[in-house]
Order: structure tokens, then C-alpha cells, then sequence
């Protein structure tokens, strides 16, 4: 089938096609929503993970200082103090006594760094010797501490969050968790403390821990659910994509057909009242037209009455008037085309009435008739307005090849139940716009009425038909007949066609 759209048609086309370009547009809007809110939504399950694996650690870490607490007390404070009177851990033997509590607490403990600060925010003791006696290392929650703060909480960082994300994996030490705990006396070994020498601060213990791992254990986290929302989403919006695709194909080939079936209807509308029109002029024509053939033939034929040199002009006169009789018939066989029977015909028989009807012309004009038919092409319907078809069709390949040329025609009877006949010339074929040449009394001849193809397309539509035209591969033009296939012809027609 032939498909022509023009300029204003495609512009209809793509003007009603916009609500499903929208829809694709919001598709795509979806899929980026879709993947910002999962960044946030896994950026927040991230935090949330995180803050519960810290809150964890600073739990550890708040026993774990009060246990040292605790066993510095009662393992080293309590009794250097009784031994020697007082603590100072300048004294090498303390310092010596003090590093081996504290390493046999930390035995097996993820635990980088232990520092105590005294008052004056000077390092006394720290698991790093070096940084005894400075008074640098110090931070917030160290004074804090001395002013009375149960516990203090810092997470040290090499890097960002963000960069941390990029990494594969995490180095020991990227980040770090620092609690600083106030040293007391230890109230189980003295339940009757007074409430002045229970709060008393003795020094500031900071305690430093690894923390990387659990950040990495977040980030993994954060990457799973990042990753599970991408799928999902991608998965999510390939359905979409592809029913609005789906969609989109169904709606256009509707609106297609619609704008197609709009066209058909203007132009039955178009073509109605203009058949109206010239059914009336032809009428009036008739008449007058028919009085003056009938008087020349009347004078042609009263040889005596005519003169020599009158017979020329009473000639004239008839032949004119029986050519114009022809084109006023053509006018009203398109303006008031008649219902055709339903009889059984072979179109094949047709094909080849017309063919020896028009012999004397091919052979006159030295055209090449390539008979292709098959034996058997039934359809259901009227065989003179067939017959007139073939043709009007055949008569149009000739005056198209104006001379030394070529005509085929071909048959088949489709699995789809159509019958089909094709006539295809060796002429120069149709203009750019094949179907401008079905519009009535559009025509490139001379002397023609342009009803011809009009009419053959008439008839084939009366019969459920359908009338294609385009340019065949070599060149030329292709008229193709569509027909339903009628009911199966009597025995007797099918070997009278397949003799013929």
C-alpha cells in the first residue's frame, strides 16, 4: 500500500504525536528522580548505619575506659601511692609499673593510641613515649574533662566521607574514634567517699581506636543499596520505555490511518459534489449533443442532398459529436457509477477479452503484450464494469508508451484471499505523487478527460477492491488490482480457462 504524507500532514502528525514525547520525557524524568533519591535515600541509610555502628563503639569505648579506670587505680595508683607516697610518673620505675597495666588491658584490643593528661594539659603518660611532657597534643575535651564532663567523643579523619566512598578499601587508621575519660577514685574500694573527693579528676585518660572498619562496612552498605536502586530503577524504566515505545508505534499508525481516512472522506466528499455538478452539465449536454449526431447522420446519409464539398464538414460534425458523445459518457458513468453484480467471474477470461479486443492496436504500434496470467483468478463480481477496468487500464499503458514498448501483466490469488492482477508499462511511469494521478480530470495528455483512472478506481472500490499504483523497478508504470477472491467457479470455467 501506498503511503504519502505531505508537509502538512506530517506536521499534524507530529503536532497530536507530542503527549507521548512527553510521555517518553517524563519516562527519562523518572529514571533520574529514581537515582537522585536512591544518592539520598543510600547517603542516609549510610549516616544512619554509621551513627549506630559509632553509638556502638562509644559505648565499647566508655567501658573500656572505665575498666582502665578502674585497674589503673587499683593496680597502680592505689599502690605506688601507698609505697612511695605520692605518683609521679617521671619516676622511670612508675612509668615502667603504669605501661605494664595498661598494655596487659589492651592485650588483643583494636586500640591505636592511650594518653593521660594531668591538670595542666601536659601528656604524663601515653603508649607513645615520645609524647610524654608535650603539652601540644591536647584537645577540647581534655579541658572539659577537668571541668567536670562525664566523657568525651572526636572522630578523627586522613580524608573525607566522600573520598572514602572512592576507595576500594580502607587503610588501618583512616579513621579513628577519640574518647576522653576523666580518672577517679575507684568508689568500690571506698563506698564512704565524700561526694567532693569522688568527683575529683585526677587526670584525663584518652583512649584512640581504629574505627576504619566499621566506615568501610558502612560504605559497602551504601554502595549495595546505591546499586540495588539503579537495577531496580533501570529495570523499572526499560518497562516503561519500551510500552511507551510500543505505544507510541500503535498511536501513530491510529493517527495515520485516521488522517488517511479523513483525506478519503474529504475527498468522497469533494469528489460527490463535483459528480453532482458534472452529472447535471452532462445531462444538459446530452440532449442537444444527440440532436445534432443524429441530424448529420441523417444528412450523411441522403446522398443527393448533400454536396460534395458539404459531406467534409457533415462528417466532421459527426465524428466530433460521437467523440464528445463518448467524453459526456465517461462524465456520467463517473458522476453515477452503477451498483455492480455478484456473479462469479474468472479474471483471467477478462484479461483476455481485452487482450484480443486490443490486439490490432498493440500490434498497430509495435507494443510487446507479455501475458503472465494464470489460468484461474476468481473473484465475485460485475464482468462488463471488470472488463471496462482492464480495460481503461490497458488503454492508458498504450497512450503512456506512445510507441515501441512493452506491456505485462501478472496474476497470482494471495494466501491472504486476494486476488491480484498487476499491468505494468514500459513508459516513463508516474510523477512523484502517484496518487495525484487518481484526483478526477487530472491527466498529462493532450486530449484526455482524466476520469480514466478515477473510473477503473470506482469500480475496483465497488467491488471491495483495492487500486495501487506505483513505479515498477525498471521504470514504468504499475497498476495493481485487489480483489477478494469470489466463490470457486464451476468445473466447465476452469477448463474452458485453462484451454484458453
Amino acid at each position: 500500500m501506498f503511503k504519502f504524507k505531505g508537509k502538512q500532514e506530517q506536521s499534524g502528525l507530529n503536532s497530536r504525536y507530542l503527549p507521548f514525547g512527553l510521555a517518553r520525557f517524563f519516562s527519562w524524568f523518572f529514571l533520574l528522580l529514581v537515582l537522585a533519591s536512591s544518592v539520598f535515600l543510600s547517603l542516609f541509610i549510610a549516616r544512619a548505619t554509621t551513627a549506630t555502628l559509632l553509638d556502638s563503639q562509644e559505648d565499647y569505648a566508655l567501658l573500656l575506659a572505665e575498666n582502665l579506670n578502674k585497674q589503673i587505680f587499683n593496680r597502680f595508683t592505689l599502690p605506688v601511692t601507698v609505697a612511695s607516697g605520692r605518683v609521679k610518673l617521671g619516676d622511670p620505675e612508675q612509668y615502667r609499673l603504669l605501661d605494664e597495666v595498661v598494655h596487659s588491658l589492651l592485650h588483643g584490643l583494636r586500640v591505636e593510641t592511650i594518653r593521660i593528661y594531668n591538670n595542666e594539659y601536659a601528656v604524663t603518660y601515653s603508649t607513645n613515649r615520645d609524647e610524654v611532657r608535650r603539652t601540644d597534643l591536647y584537645t577540647q575535651g581534655v579541658p572539659e574533662i577537668f571541668q567536670g564532663k562525664h566523657h568525651h567523643f572526636d572522630v578523627l579523619s586522613t580524608m573525607s566521607y566522600f573520598q572514602a566512598m572512592l576507595r576500594p578499601r580502607l587503610a588501618e587508621g583512616s579513621f579513628q574514634l577519640r574518647t576522653i575519660y576523666p580518672l577517679k577514685i575507684n568508689q568500690e574500694l571506698y563506698p564512704n567517699l565524700s561526694e567532693e573527693d569522688a568527683s575529683t579528676v585526677l587526670g584525663a585518660l584518652e583512649i584512640i581506636q581504629d574505627v576504619s572498619n566499621h566506615y568501610q562496612i558502612s560504605i559497602r552498605n551504601q554502595w549495595l543499596i546505591m546499586g540495588g536502586f539503579l537495577v531496580s530503577s533501570l529495570v523499572l524504566f526499560t518497562l516503561l520505555h519500551v510500552v511507551a515505545r510500543k505505544a507510541e508505534k500503535v498511536i501513530a499508525e491510529r493517527m495515520e490511518r485516521n488522517l488517511q481516512l479523513e483525506a478519503e472522506l474529504h475527498q468522497s466528499e469533494k469528489l460527490a459534489s463535483m459528480g453532482r455538478m458534472v452529472a447535471s452539465i452532462a445531462h444538459e449536454i446530452r440532449n442537444p449533443l444527440g440532436i445534432i449526431r443524429s441530424s448529420s447522420e441523417f444528412l450523411l446519409r441522403r446522398e443527393k442532398a448533400v454536396q460534395d464539398s458539404s459531406r467534409p464538414i457533415l462528417e466532421a460534425i459527426y465524428d466530433e459529436s460521437c467523440r464528445l458523445g463518448s467524453t459526456v459518457n465517461d462524465f456520467l458513468d463517473y458522476a453515477r457509477p452503477r451498483q455492480p453484480r455478484r456473479d462469479a467471474v474468472n479474471m483471467a477470461d477478462v484479461a483476455h477479452k481485452a487482450f484480443n479486443f486490443l490486439a490490432g492496436e498493440f500490434q498497430r504500434q509495435n507494443v510487446e503484450l507479455v501475458d503472465e496470467i494464470p489460468p484461474f483468478l476468481p473473484v465475485s463480481g460485475d464482468e462488463d464494469l471488470l472488463y471496462r477496468a482492464v480495460y481503461n487500464v490497458l488503454i492508458n499503458a498504450l497512450q503512456a508508451i506512445g510507441g515501441e514498448g512493452r506491456v505485462i501483466v501478472q496474476g497470482q490469488v494471495r494466501d491472504d484471499g486476494k486476488t491480484v492482477l498487476e499491468v505494468m508499462d514500459s513508459g516513463p511511469g508516474f510523477a512523484e505523487n502517484c496518487l495525484k494521478a487518481l484526483d478526477p480530470f487530472y491527466t498529462t495528455k493532450d486530449n484526455g478527460t482524466g476520469l480514466g483512472l478515477p473510473i477503473v478506481q470506482s469500480i475496483i472500490t465497488s467491488h471491495g477492491g483495492k487500486l495501487e499504483l506505483e513505479n515498477g523497478k525498471d521504470g514504468g508504470a504499475l497498476i495493481r488490482f485487489v480483489l477478494p477472491s469470489g466463490s470457486v467457479l464451476p468445473d466447465e470455467e476452469i477448463e474452458r480457462g485453462d484451454k484458453s
